[in-house]
């Protein structure tokens, strides 16, 4: 472990932290979330300080973080029809792929080694992907903000550290900034963080703040930044003063991040309940950390030994473990006797296991194959666009998704009210 760093490294398996990140939320917990928002009209007099709801007649409940609280919220399907700005939601409220959540095999054909793995778009908005798509995008906020910072301590030999805040950003919603473009608003947010003292970092937006209680939804929107830089005390003050814009940059209490697991606590926390939109970014990178000025590849050169082995961890699980040759994706042969029996339990294929000869058969993609992913009753599926499924949906029910032409618009006889 490199004890000079700005943040320290840690054990991935040792923080409860990703493994309630990881945690599949169940039904009971989803309801628990709902029983607690404030879209139900159950009493919450008798919420524990824990958050977790005491009445008798709900049944065990659990003990859920804010966190937890707000993914079970967006995948409870509450936001889906409730908040809407210009095209912006919540996390959670975008349609999915059909195999999104569905498994898929991939095997060694030299070792007869098959390992099932499941299919996530990667979408924060999709409403089944969101909280692991969350996780992940939590994750490369980390790795990118701990990188830049080993880059500059190596760069500066040491005599540097940068550890990162977490700020607050927030423009009045009155305020005459909203009614510019959305070119003009970049331009005018790069140089207000400049005369902040922010050197750069990543922003997540959003649009709507919450209740601590009951988690009431109240349109507001604002700006989490965990950036880089000393933020000045009359920052306010000089913004106003050059560019005649209200800002208020705030920095969170105990918010200067001094480890990774702080830097990702914050950021899936903020992504939980983030403003998401079809085809956007719902994180942003500005400054020095910006992707047209710092790329990825650069900063890979940085990595400790830390992130050295986690990305050795994740190729080996891509592997066969007897020969170590990428695993090759790979159908079912329904042909095969019985196939069924010879399939372990699902807890056991995502570990991995050995198969019989000729159970699982190649995929010829030059012939024009696709991988087949397959539901808990192993009926196959092979993915879908978001348009073919629209398509679809429109001629099983051409009643609802009736489309009507320009003429039969205005052959349309005109309606008086009296």
């Amino acid at each position: 472990m490199n004890q000079t760093s700005g943040y320290l490294a840690f054990s991935q398996s040792k923080i409860d932290l990703f493994n309630e990140a990881n945690h599949e939320l169940t039904q009971d917990e989803i309801q628990e979330a709902i029983r607690l928002s404030g879209y139900t009209k159950r009493d919450k007099t008798k919420l524990s300080n824990t958050g977790s709801y005491t009445g008798n007649n709900t049944g065990s409940s659990t003990n859920l973080t804010n966190t937890g609280r707000m993914w079970a919220m967006a995948l409870s399907g509450i936001w889906k029809t409730m908040m809407d700005k210009d095209g912006w939601k919540l996390p959670a409220t975008l349609d999915s792929y059909n195999i999104c959540g569905k498994g898929f095999f991939k095997a060694c054909f030299g070792d007869n080694y098959a390992k099932r793995f499941v299919y996530h778009c990667g979408r924060i908005g999709c409403e089944i992907c969101a909280k692991r798509a969350g996780s992940r995008i939590a994750k490369k906020i980390e790795r990118r903000i701990t990188l830049y910072s080993l880059r500059i301590q190596k760069l500066s030999k040491g005599r540097k550290t940068p550890l990162a805040s977490h700020v607050i950003e927030s423009i009045e919603p009155n305020s005459e900034f909203w009614n510019y473009t959305r070119e003009k608003q970049n331009r005018i947010l790069k140089r207000m963080r400049v005369i902040a003292g922010i050197r750069g970092g990543c922003v997540i937006n959003h649009l709507w703040r919450f209740d601590k209680s009951d988690l009431t939804p109240v349109y507001s929107p604002h700006k989490h930044l965990i950036a880089f830089g000393w933020i000045k005390e009359n920052a306010s003050q000089l913004i106003k003063e050059q560019l005649g814009i209200e800002v208020v940059y705030h920095k969170v209490r105990n918010g200067t991040l001094r480890n990774r697991i702080d830097v990702f606590a914050v950021a899936f926390y903020q992504l939980s309940h983030c403003a998401v939109k079809q085809n956007k970014q719902s994180v942003q990178w500005f400054g020095e950390l910006a992707n047209n000025k710092l790329s990825n590849k650069t900063l890979e050169q940085y990595k400790d030994e830390e992130y050295i082995l986690q990305d050795e961890e994740i190729e080996r699980s891509k592997c066969c473990p007897v020969c170590s040759e990428r695993l090759e994706p790979c159908k079912i042969n329904e042909y095969f006797d019985n196939w069924r029996r010879y399939i372990p339990p699902l807890d056991q294929q995502e570990k991995g296991f050995e198969f019989d000869s000729s159970l699982f058969l190649s995929l010829d993609f030059n012939g024009g194959e696709k991988i087949p992913y397959y539901d808990v009753n192993y009926g196959t599926l092979y993915k879908k666009t978001l348009r073919e499924q629209k398509e679809k949906r429109e001629e099983l029910r051409p009643d609802l998704y009736k489309k009507e032409s320009n003429k039969e618009k205005l052959n349309q006889p005109l309606e008086v009210f009296f």
